[in-house]
């Protein structure tokens, strides 16, 4: 696989991801939202130009990898080791779970420090405990993947001599 053909999987990917995304915040923030709040036409205007670079990036990932990358790393470079590709798998899905989990920690941790929730303390406290686990479960996986790398190939290889 070559670098560009690299970086336009990683620009699809980037896509699809900001799709999904932008479709579940504003789905929530549809919900929340209430009729007489102003701000409809700025929603909708951020959905469209949001769709647009979705669409952009879907269909045109090859000339956005030849702009970010020089020409001289258009050859293909020698395949790596499939432990190499799962480490970086790994520490991906770590860095994807930490930007959604390091958020919310630090929210709900103000939340319980800060303002009086007494009729929720339960709940924000059981809230931060499972953000407490997701960063540190990315954390692992971003910093050291190797025990994750050891069990994938212990579960892979499981009933074969």
């Amino acid at each position: 696989m070559s670098p560009y053909q690299a970086v336009a999987v990683a620009v699809r990917l980037f896509a699809v991801w900001l799709g999904l995304d932008v479709l579940r915040s504003w789905a929530s923030f549809a919900f929340v939202r209430q009729s007489d709040m102003p701000g409809l036409g700025v929603e909708v205007a951020f959905l469209v130009l949001t769709a647009v670079l979705v669409v952009a990036l879907w269909f045109f990932p090859r000339s956005i990898a030849e702009k970010l990358l020089s020409p001289d790393s258009a050859k293909p470079e020698p395949s790596a080791s499939p432990d190499l590709w799962l480490a970086m798998g790994c520490a991906l899905m770590g860095l994807w779970l930490l930007t959604h989990a390091l958020p919310s920690l630090i929210f709900d941790a103000y939340a319980l420090i800060y303002v009086d929730t007494t009729s929720d303390d339960a709940s924000l406290k059981r809230s931060v405990l499972y953000y407490v686990v997701e960063v540190a479960i990315a954390l692992w996986l971003v910093f050291g993947a190797k025990g994750f790398r050891k069990l994938f190939w212990w579960a892979r290889r499981a009933g074969y001599r």
